[in-house]
């Protein structure tokens, strides 16, 4: 059932866009409001806003599991994988970042890919002089947009079911509000697995030779971050530019990173399908 739920997804995705109306969070950010006004501890608040809304769609879910041979099930089961998915249109701004390159708008493309992806922080080191480390924790953060919409999403979805995507994705909009909390510090641990498996798929769908080091340099390190470890391994298996690309260049390190994540996808895919046929 967890097969049939994860195509209807897909398919509902394909029909309603990339912004489906599942993704008006105003609901989980009021309940976020009445449990931040209650002073509790990071720890209990986390369980109050991930846990419980968790279990009680868990609940929800066994409830409908042998109502009508599953239909129920793998209905509600489509819709919170939808609601689980990454929040925009990922493609649409790496059309929009490459539309401002190709018009001579360096500066705008880049502020613009900086506010699309909530980095701020590296349109002021940019500014301060540090381009290249910051074009490189750009792409590191592109990419684990990539990963945080929608790998991390169905791997939880098939290995754990429907409530835990649905967690996973309360736990990175906690995150995103506050990246010293609890979640933040919740979500490294959640995503050491799921980002190295990227990671590899990275390699194996790009130029394995030229990125092997890095990956295998990236495995090694237990505590390295995700973003982090997942832009060095895209970028080499792209062979990146550095910021002092022109800007046609850049446009195009940005699209083969987003190519990368595609191919990376439709290999996942194909490995998911190849399970459920096999099991």
């Amino acid at each position: 059932m967890t097969f049939l739920a994860l195509i209807l997804a897909l398919a509902l995705r394909q029909l309603w866009g990339a912004e489906p109306w599942l993704h008006r969070d105003r609901w989980w950010y009021d309940y976020r409001e009445r449990v931040a006004a209650l002073g509790l501890l990071d720890a209990v608040q986390l369980l109050l806003l991930v846990l419980l809304p968790t279990l009680l769609l868990g609940a929800l879910l066994m409830l409908l599991a042998p109502v009508l041979f599953g239909l129920p099930w793998i209905l509600l089961a489509a819709l919170v994988l939808l609601f689980s998915f990454g929040r925009g249109d990922f493609h649409a701004r790496l059309v929009q970042y490459r539309a401002h390159c190709e018009r001579g708008n360096p500066e705008t493309a880049w502020l613009f890919l900086c506010g699309a992806l909530g980095a701020d922080d590296l349109a002021r080191a940019a500014s301060e002089g540090e381009a290249d480390d910051a074009w490189h924790r750009l792409q590191a953060r592109l990419l684990y947009d990539g990963y945080q919409r929608w790998f991390a999403v169905v791997l939880v979805f098939v290995t754990l079911g429907p409530a835990w995507a649905f967690a996973y994705r309360l736990l990175q909009l906690e995150a995103q509000q506050a990246p010293e909390c609890a979640a933040a510090r919740l979500l490294f641990v959640v995503d050491w697995v799921p980002a190295r498996l990227l990671a590899l798929t990275f390699a194996l769908a790009g130029d394995f030779i030229h990125s092997r080091d890095v990956l295998f340099a990236a495995l090694l390190n237990t505590v390295r971050a995700p973003a982090e470890l997942l832009g060095d391994v895209g970028t080499a298996a792209v062979h990146g530019a550095g910021a002092d690309a022109d800007v046609q260049t850049a446009a195009d390190d940005m699209q083969a990173l987003g190519d990368l994540l595609t191919r990376s996808a439709v290999i996942w895919v194909v490995v998911i399908a190849l399970v459920a046929i096999i099991g």
